[in-house]
């Protein structure tokens, strides 16, 4: 019969096994397409920073994590990568682009290349290749609206130009520009519509000219006296620059090398990373010759939270080379982006290339949403990201009091800082902590009113007090620095009890959009090293710690216009609420639950198995015995409801409780039943003068029901406590 019963088990493992490999191998198979510069040779992926084995390693692990989904159901094609690589040659993009309309199979095109080498596939692209484009530029050019644009240069010229007009308020503005650069005439078409008056003071730079993107030595001299005697000669307070960071260094140098007062004070601005020069030596221009230079950036430092959990998982995996330079977090970000916005047009049903170029086409102007993320593009599926402008002065590098946002409206700025001092008590029971910390808002003084919309979501009203401890004026700014104390709400999960690991988190939220505020946070003291070092809690050890940025989605908070939910477009009045989070995982040390649980519960259990080994042993002495342990249980169970964290959820303490009373249970039912199946023999033993004894607790010769009985006990334990 046992054999009939496992035989049984088996054909079920074995069908079951089969049916799930069937249903994942009988979908057909579709690939992205990666075109990237260099990872096959290793000296020209080292030289790039190992930029492109870094977004193949990522498109990969999300491609693997689309092809696992099962809920709420399986997508109907499975998704590989396939790559090519067009080695900085502009004449292989074409060829490349031909291989991939050739393939029909190849369903979706992610583009590392740049704008120069991607505009000569337009022809090929348009109205037949859906490509999502991290880093090209789209130059204005007609890819029939099937190619998104993650982070192209496109929108700097407008948002600069309308940073000027609507907050520095410039009446005019001085040009130095390089004409070969597609941007140039994206900022003459951004001048002539707004009527900006502009003076063209240098545009002899060109692109053609770099080495190596560098100025040749020869001419370095001659470049640094020009731009000198033209930022001499010019009376445009403010400086518009679009040039690459070889010609942009040379600006800041002219500045840095002419004599205090032979250059009035210019305010310099430009495009992202017009110089890579080090903020140092920029606070020291500044600080000497009082210039001001204002610098665009479009990307945040702090990572969501899946973003950072992928990036761990990578560095774990490979080797940390990937993420030696500050740009790696990026380039990880738009790898995320890219293949959400693939999911999320996997959801809407689409699976084939065709289905994926219409899907593509009806995105402009839209927004789309997967979990926590907003997806915003505009009419040229360009990705809309919000402008954030910095100001060096006076020696002090500060985020800009007043910014724009994407439309290149004037919103206010709040710079949120915070310092997490103590977290401690944790209450699983009453799923709280007790945290002490310090943040502050910085903000020019007309809009420091507006401090009311940064808000704690988990603290508790009751048991928490805020108040204002120091408030300070620097010119226009205004710094208020406030103290939390109190408890925290967590999301304790208590299965685990007594080896339970959790997450305490302090969300810091942005109750505006960044269409109406700009909210930005500041959390350099929460990333010293040794940071984790300052938090000590009682019966807690403390794993890791983090911090991340995220987004939490709403419609339109606070808004005075009708919201219509329309079942066809359900994103339309979602907008993105910034979230900056602090993780501090913790564990339960182990020693205490060791030996106020596993080590009583592992006794009573162990105590009545052993005894059926005991083959002299009477069922009066054996049967009290176990019945000793049946009630030790169940008294000791009753300490157990004051150590457990709940006492209205299951976890492990309570799964090893009913465990231990299933083996005296099941062992006093096991010695009853031997005991009364040999009572006749046992009558007749005592007929004869013999006493109670019995030889061995057996069946038909056999003792393997007390060792069958001891192995699943350790085979419990394993698969509650294994890990």
């Amino acid at each position: 019969m046992q054999k009939i019963i496992l035989g049984l088990l088996a054909v079920v493992l074995a069908g079951w096994i089969a049916c799930e490999r069937s249903t994942l191998s009988s979908r057909p198979v579709k690939y992205v397409a990666y075109v990237g510069f260099n990872y096959s040779d290793t000296t020209k992926a080292r030289k790039n920073n190992y930029s492109d084995s870094l977004h193949i390693i990522a498109v990969e692990d999300y491609l693997k994590h689309i092809n696992a989904v099962t809920e709420p159901r399986p997508y109907p094609v499975e998704y590989r990568l396939v790559s090519f690589q067009c080695d900085y040659r502009e004449d292989t993009i074409r060829q490349i682009y031909n291989v991939i309309a050739a393939d029909t199979n190849i369903a979706l095109v992610i583009d590392n290349t740049w704008g120069r080498h991607s505009s000569h596939a337009k022809d090929i692209v348009r109205d037949r290749i859906p490509v999502i484009s991290l880093s090209a530029d789209y130059n204005s050019l007609d890819f029939g609206n099937n190619a998104i644009f993650l982070e192209p240069n496109d929108p700097q010229p407008f948002y600069l130009i309308q940073f000027i007009r609507s907050v520095l308020k410039a009446p005019s503005v001085g040009l130095i520009t390089e004409k070969d650069y597609l941007l140039h005439n994206e900022f003459e078409k951004v001048i002539r519509r707004y009527g900006l008056p502009c003076d063209t003071l240098l545009s002899e730079f060109r692109q053609a000219d770099l080495r190596n993107n560098l100025v040749p030595k020869a001419d370095s001299a001659r470049v640094v006296r020009r731009l000198r005697n033209i930022l001499a000669a010019t009376r445009e307070k403010v400086i518009l620059v679009n040039l690459h960071s070889a010609y942009g260094n040379f600006v800041i140098r002219a500045l840095q090398q002419a004599p205090k007062g032979e250059i009035s004070p210019k305010t310099i601005i430009g495009i992202q990373n017009f110089t890579n020069l080090n903020e140092q030596e920029l606070e020291d221009l500044t600080s000497e010759k009082q210039h001001t230079i204002i610098r665009y950036e479009s990307t945040e430092d702090a990572l969501p939270e899946e973003v950072y959990k992928h990036k761990e998982d990578i560095e774990a995996r490979l080797k940390k080379k990937f993420f030696r330079t500050k740009g790696a977090d990026n380039n990880l970000r738009r790898c995320f982006d890219a293949m959400n916005i693939f999911e999320i047009a996997l959801l809407a049903g689409n699976s084939t290339r065709r289905e994926f170029v219409q899907y593509f086409k009806k995105l402009t102007d839209r927004k789309i949403t997967i979990l926590n993320e907003l997806y915003e593009f505009d009419s040229t599926l360009i990705l809309k990201k919000e402008p954030t402008f910095n100001r060096v002065h006076g020696g002090k590098t500060r985020s800009f009091p007043t910014q724009i946002n994407t439309s290149g409206n004037p919103i206010p700025n709040l710079r949120v800082g915070i310092d997490v001092i103590d977290i401690n008590d944790i209450d699983v029971r009453k799923n709280t902590f007790d945290c002490n910390l310090l943040y502050w808002v910085i903000a020019d003084s007309q809009y420091i009113q507006k401090e009311g919309y940064v808000d704690f979501s988990n603290i508790s009203s009751e048991e928490a007090n805020r108040y204002l401890i120091a408030e300070e004026r620097d010119s226009n700014y205004v710094v208020r620095i406030y103290r939390i104390s109190g408890k925290f709400l967590g999301k304790f999960k208590s299965f685990n009890f007594p080896f339970d690991r959790h997450e305490l988190r302090i969300p810091i939220t942005a109750l505006s959009s960044s269409d109406k505020i700009k909210i930005s946070f500041d959390y350099s003291r929460l990333q010293i090293n040794d940071k984790i070092e300052e938090f000590q809690l009682n019966d807690w050890d403390t794993e890791k710690y983090f911090v991340t940025l995220d987004n939490q989605l709403n419609n339109a908070l606070g808004s005075l216009d009708k919201v219509t939910f329309d079942s066809t477009d359900k994103a339309k009045y979602l907008e993105k609420y910034k979230n900056l989070n602090v993780h501090l995982k913790v564990n339960r040390e182990p020693w205490g639950a060791i030996i106020l649980i596993i080590m009583p519960f592992l006794m009573f259990s162990a105590l009545p198995i052993f005894m059926l080994f005991f083959h002299k042993a009477s069922f009066e002495e054996v049967g009290e015995l176990i019945i000793t342990s049946f009630l030790a249980t169940v008294a000791y169970s009753i300490n157990l409801v004051q150590i457990s964290p709940a006492t209205d959820s299951m976890n492990l303490a309570y799964v090893f409780l009913m465990l231990t009373l299933g083996v005296n249970f099941f062992c006093f039912i096991y010695v009853t039943y031997i005991d009364r199946q040999k009572t006749g023999r046992e009558e007749t033993v005592a007929v004869a003068g013999e006493k109670g004894r019995r030889k061995l607790f057996r069946i038909n010769g056999r003792i393997w029901v007390p060792y069958l009985l001891a192995l699943l006990l350790f085979m419990l334990l394993y698969l509650l406590f294994g890990k």
